[in-house]
């Protein structure tokens, strides 16, 4: 019997093929007499790894058969088999391989026992490969090719590629370690490979477009291929990526040609119907398609191709492309099938307590009354399980409409907003829900309104008064009970010391609650709350152990560093800040910003400003002012208590005094003043500014009414930074009875209330009395911590400019030369001269163009 040439050919590699190394590693693995199986549905690259395999070097000579529908004939079957052996170019004259005839088949001869005795005798063995397995359906054939694998001649490796497994007893074999398996798990493309492969079609795409596309693709190579195809006809490949799916028509193709043509129509329809779900739990998968045995079908079509995968606890998955293609084909075919399926499958998870996914199921169905139950039903779980995405997408798929026409979903669509710092949506909403209150609210409704006012007033967002009403039958459940105790918490802390007490009862209640109730951001968030509360009443010790908590409990939910933990991470960063560590705040810092989830704004501020001012304190002052400055620009006039204002204006103020810059230390100033009022920390950064310009005793003057306790203070090591302002003035003076008096002062209050980063800056005069005054105050270990902030943190500031060197300076960019200055400020060429020479010792150049460069690296020009 006639075989072409090209059935028994090796497939050539395309020239855009990647070498898979790792998984040739694999098929070198193989033990004599084990059977290779390469079993993957289409598109996995099988063919392709096998022909590279072949074209190795040190390997044993390989026969190939492609089979086809035609070998279900055995007499073609076997005279393909035979000529490929024969056709090895290694293989002996005198073997007896050239000597075994089909004419056997079917007229009483063993063909498989003549076979295995000319293989058994082969020596070197050669190595078999029989790709498209799935082609034969013939029982005779296949029998044959298991009793030749049972049959285990020496001098043959038998390899098998197919798309299902082949009809082998494949578990006994497994058993028997006599198995060598490649399956679609391994064949997939990892993200080096599948960039490989885009860079090898002529695509240059991001790192981010290539993780994109190969989440898009589950490392399908065929998905890969073809998206490569479409893409380079493409003008927009962001926008290429962000809908490529199953639709796409190339991949449409290759889906219903190669992977759902010979599936029976029965399981055809099956997939289609499970399509709309990501997640598939068996018992969903006999929801959506009335199919007691559905999955018994999912679990045989993911033995039969790795398109259906098993997931755990008994559930399934389509493969991504697959389940786009399939529901795309469902919504455009059979729409209202497609709404009847999402919304049994958002009424299946919500039962199953899923709320999350009943509420992407809803909006699919694109049913309102749907959507609106299951917010009035979960909202607030969401909320307290930091489940805010789906909770934001279902809010806004009701509609404005909706929202105002419902209390529960306005007060919901409020709280969101606060938590989001957005206080005019949250005001429009606050005041919808005013609108649109019943006459006898429900004890939940009413708590509900509680807990929106309580948050929005802490904010500073004034709330109009709600009528007393009387409210009906039923009690609150646990998850609204919390929202209420986290609320009054919230507006305890925002009314400043004398709400202290009942905040951190409150939250302590909250925290409880959350625990109790497995509320995982809700956790977070009251250890977040009581570590601020800590630090607002001078217990650092006590906030780092809170903040470390809540970053633990974060991290315990597999949400850290993330937006849930931002707000702990920024406040661990301020005390390594503040403890004298600017390299371990700069990390962690830089840790939660460089997170993937949008940081809550206070949260991000803070952490930008820590990051700014540890970058300033290693030496790198101007991008340090720079990113202190851009955060504070960011955050506005919006968001923050009072006392982190000051914290991180005080950061702030010190970054731009050491770096000389005037413009920035007059900004920060004015804007905290604006934002707080004339409280102690404006009296502080008014009096370090006096003494940056050496006017020491006027910086003591301005402190007075802080030591006097006439002016209050928010922060509660800004006592420390008194008492060092009056030991360098005292110092300055000639009094260092006076100074070490101020100083030991200083020291004791640090210790309390363990900050050290004050001394690290203190004026000149202190830090010199520190190397021999901090070991002798009593606490060696606390004198060791101010020794290593004093070399951690670098302390030389910046020369300041005098008013009319400023003055000068801003000409020096002009084409006038020294005598048109004088001109222009009447005064003499020497004065003016005498001026440029201070500038450039200040600013540390020689030269005029090097002054210009200088002052605008430090702010002091535009």
């Amino acid at each position: 019997m006639r075989i072409p040439g090209s059935k028994t050919a090796v497939p050539e590699l395309p020239l855009e093929h990647i070498p898979r190394l790792a998984l040739l590693g694999q098929l070198d693995r193989a033990a004599a007499g084990q059977i290779v199986v390469v079993s993957a549905p289409p598109g996995y690259g099988k063919t392709l790894l096998l022909a590279e395999w072949e074209r190795r070097s040190g390997g044993p000579g390989t026969a190939w058969v492609s089979l086809d529908h035609d070998d279900d004939d055995p007499r073609r079957f076997w005279a393909a088999v035979l000529a490929a052996l024969r056709g090895m170019p290694a293989l002996p004259s005198d073997s007896a391989l050239h000597r075994v005839g089909t004419a056997a088949v079917g007229d009483g001869g063993d063909l498989v026992d003549e076979l295995a005795e000319a293989l058994d005798v082969l020596d070197p063995p050669i190595r078999l490969v029989l790709a498209d397995v799935h082609e034969g359906t013939a029982r005779e054939p296949l029998r044959d090719l298991a009793r030749l694998g049972r049959r285990r001649p020496r001098g043959l490796r038998l390899v098998l590629s197919s798309r299902v497994d082949p009809p082998l007893a494949l578990p006994r074999l497994r058993l028997e370690g006599r198995l060598h398996e490649l399956r679609a798990d391994r064949l997939r493309f990892g993200v080096d490979d599948a960039a490989a492969l885009l860079q090898a079609t002529g695509l240059d795409l991001t790192p981010a477009q290539v993780d994109l596309l190969h989440r898009r693709t589950d490392g399908w190579v065929a998905g890969l291929r073809l998206a490569a195809l479409a893409l380079r006809r493409s003008d927009d490949t962001d926008a290429f990526l962000a809908h490529f799916s199953g639709d796409e028509r190339s991949v449409a193709e290759y889906l219903t040609g190669e992977v759902l043509s010979g599936m029976p129509r029965d399981a055809h329809d099956l997939l289609r119907a499970v399509s709309v779900c990501s997640r598939l739990p068996a018992a969903l998968a006999v929801e959506l398609t009335g199919r007691p045995d559905a999955g018994v079908v999912l679990e045989d079509l993911g033995r039969e191709t790795a398109m259906v995968e098993r997931t755990a606890h008994g559930g399934h998955r389509l493969h991504a492309l697959l389940r786009s293609y399939l529901v795309a084909n469902l919504k455009h075919r059979r729409p209202a099938a497609h709404r009847r399926l999402q919304v049994t499958a958002a009424r299946w998870w919500a039962d199953n307590g899923e709320a999350a996914h009943a509420l992407r199921h809803a909006e699919r169905a694109g049913d309102s009354a749907l959507l609106a139950e299951l917010l009035r039903r979960y909202g607030v779980l969401l909320l307290l399980n930091g489940e805010l995405e789906p909770l934001r997408r279902g809010l806004a798929a009701v509609g404005p409409a909706g929202r105002a026409a419902d209390p529960w979903l306005a007060l919901i669509a409020a709280i969101t907003h606060l938590g989001e710092r957005e206080l005019p949506a949250a005001a429009a909403e606050l005041a919808h829900a005013r609108r649109a209150w019943p006459a006898i609210p429900d004890p939940g409704l009413d708590a509900l309104r509680t807990s929106a006012e309580l948050l929005a007033e802490g904010m500073g967002l004034p709330v109009v008064a709600q009528p007393a009403t009387t409210t009906g039958p039923g009690s609150s459940g646990p998850e609204m009970v919390a929202l209420l105790h986290v609320s009054r918490g919230v507006a305890g802390l925002a009314a400043g010391v004398d709400g202290l007490d009942a905040a951190r009862a409150e939250l302590e209640l909250a925290l409880e609650l959350a625990r109790r109730n497995e509320l995982g951001f809700l956790e977070v968030q009251s250890l977040s709350l009581l570590a601020m509360l800590a630090g607002v009443r001078g217990d650092h010790r006590g906030m780092v152990a809170a903040a470390e908590d809540a970053v633990a409990a974060a991290a315990g939910c597999g949400r850290h560093p993330s937006a849930w933990s931002a707000g702990a991470s920024a406040m661990l960063a301020y005390h390594e800040l503040l403890a004298g560590d600017p390299s371990a705040a700069r990390a962690r810092a830089a840790g939660s910003l460089d997170g993937a989830d949008p940081l809550p704004p206070e949260a991000a501020y803070t952490l930008h400003v820590v990051h700014g001012t540890a970058l300033a304190d290693q030496g790198e002052r101007a991008r340090g002012l720079a990113e202190t400055r851009a955060a504070r620009a960011h955050v506005g006039d919006t968001g923050g208590s009072p006392a982190q204002l000051a914290a991180l204006a005080v950061l702030e103020h010190r970054t731009a005094l050491l770096h000389g810059n005037h413009g920035a230390t007059a900004e920060v100033a004015q804007w905290l003043e604006r934002r707080v009022g004339r409280v102690g920390e404006v009296v502080l950064l008014h009096a370090w500014t006096e003494a940056a310009a050496g006017r020491h005793e006027a910086a003591r003057t301005a402190v007075a009414p802080l030591s006097s306790r006439a002016v209050p203070a928010l922060l509660p090591h800004t006592g420390i930074e008194v008492h060092l302002i009056e030991a360098e003035a005292a110092l300055s003076a000639g009094d260092p009875r006076g100074g070490w008096a101020a100083l030991d002062a200083a020291l004791a209050e640090g210790e309390v209330v363990d900050v050290v980063r004050p001394f690290a800056l203190a004026g000149p005069r202190t830090r010199e009395l520190l190397a021999t005054r901090s070991a002798s105050n009593g606490n060696r270990r606390f004198a060791a911590r101010v020794d290593a902030a004093r070399a951690a943190v670098l302390a030389d500031a910046a020369s300041m400019l005098s008013e009319r060197e400023l003055v000068v300076l801003e000409l020096l960019p002009s084409l006038l030369n020294a005598g048109e200055i004088a001109a222009e400020l009447t005064v003499s060429v020497n004065t003016v001269k005498s001026h440029i020479r201070s500038i450039y010792a200040k600013l540390a150049v020689s030269t005029r163009r090097d002054a210009v460069q200088r002052a605008h690296e430090r702010g002091l020009l535009p």
